[in-house]
């Protein structure tokens, strides 16, 4: 089998990441419609789930819409589903559902389900740091075949931007040969004074056998929109320029520009059991190519077997239309176990 150095790297980060940091003392207070009041420390709300850092209980995740108020001394940032982002403290809100932004200059108030995002400011580093990794093996003992999989994805988000970086390997060796494919994507997502736009930084690299693809390295310029943005799911599309390299097994070395286009839509539930939905689209006809057309997508489905514990469902597919390997198409599923740090 082939070293697969983009997941080793990504293992490596993981290790040299995955050490304490401090936060601020556990005085948030958080009620529940139900009368309940939870004392903690606020670490973040994202994809519709408080985390709440407790002395008893250790961190405890909440549903939003099950939260009446939110009482802390300290600052956050928060993105509204609109895409506007404040910078402020929380004020005791008039009425339950509703919440109150103290900023520098005005206070802002927004129906609770509005707030899709908060971040305390004063986190370190590492607290914005989100990283899933998953793996996958099956054997068939007929023509001993084996087949191995592997996904990562980190990202971190500050006041400017969201920087997210997806890896994928699949290892598939028999008694007749052996193939290989891996995929790295960068994206960095720049926030802008328009809400709900940001401009898109990007890079990719790509490894396929079945496309006689030795390697193909991009680098591109996009602008961005996120359409959807609530506390259930959340919908972007991305449109841009890109200059690839790529090396084939039969055409050799080759420079092309492209036009990109990307959609991302996820998606989460949170009753029992927890089910999360990720799904990717890519198309990038080319402009110095006449005819030639590259897609891409990637569709990671998975439910919570244990705190931070997965059952993972991966499928991606491939295609270029001027690949001579298999007609230009490849594409995978496999299942396995993933674990959210």
């Amino acid at each position: 089998m082939k070293p697969n150095t983009p997941l080793t790297l990504l293992l490596l980060l993981l290790c040299l990441t995955s050490q304490q940091s401090l936060a601020h003392p556990k005085t948030d207070i958080v009620t529940l419609f139900n009368g309940d009041r939870i004392t903690g420390e606020i670490k973040e709300l994202d994809s519709g789930i408080l985390q709440l850092g407790t002395d008893s209980m250790g961190t405890i995740s909440i549903e939003w819409q099950e939260i009446a108020r939110v009482e802390s001394e300290y600052f956050y940032e928060f993105q509204l589903s609109s895409g506007a982002r404040h910078f402020g403290s929380i004020e005791k809100s008039s009425a339950p559902g509703r919440l109150s932004i103290a900023e520098l200059d005005n206070q802002k108030d927004a129906d609770w389900l509005e707030v899709v995002r908060i971040r305390p400011i004063e986190s370190k580093i590492i607290d914005r740091f989100d990283a899933y990794f998953s793996a996958g093996y099956s054997y068939t003992r007929a023509n001993s075949l084996t087949q191995t999989s592997a996904k990562a994805n980190i990202a971190y988000e500050d006041e400017k931007s969201r920087n997210r970086l997806d890896a994928r390997s699949n290892l598939t060796d028999s008694d007749e040969n052996s193939s290989s494919s891996s995929k790295v994507d960068i994206d960095r997502a720049i926030w802008t004074r328009r809400e709900g736009v940001f401009r898109s930084v990007q890079g990719n690299y790509e490894q396929n056998d079945e496309l006689d693809l030795n390697y193909r390295v991009g680098a591109g310029l996009g602008l961005g929109r996120f359409f959807i943005d609530t506390y259930e799911n959340r919908l972007a599309g991305t449109v841009g320029l890109q200059i690839i390299t790529e090396d084939n097994k039969s055409a050799g070395t080759d420079e092309n520009l492209e036009l990109y286009l990307s959609s991302r839509y996820e998606a989460w539930r949170f009753n029992t059991p927890e089910l999360r939905l990720d799904f990717g689209l890519n198309l990038y006809p080319s402009i110095t190519e006449s005819g030639r057309m590259r897609g891409s997508s990637d569709l990671n489905l998975r439910w919570e077997l244990f705190e931070d514990l997965f059952f993972d469902i991966t499928a991606y597919g491939s295609y270029d239309s001027s690949a001579q390997g298999d007609n230009g198409v490849d594409y995978g599923l496999t299942t396995g176990l993933g674990y959210d740090f």
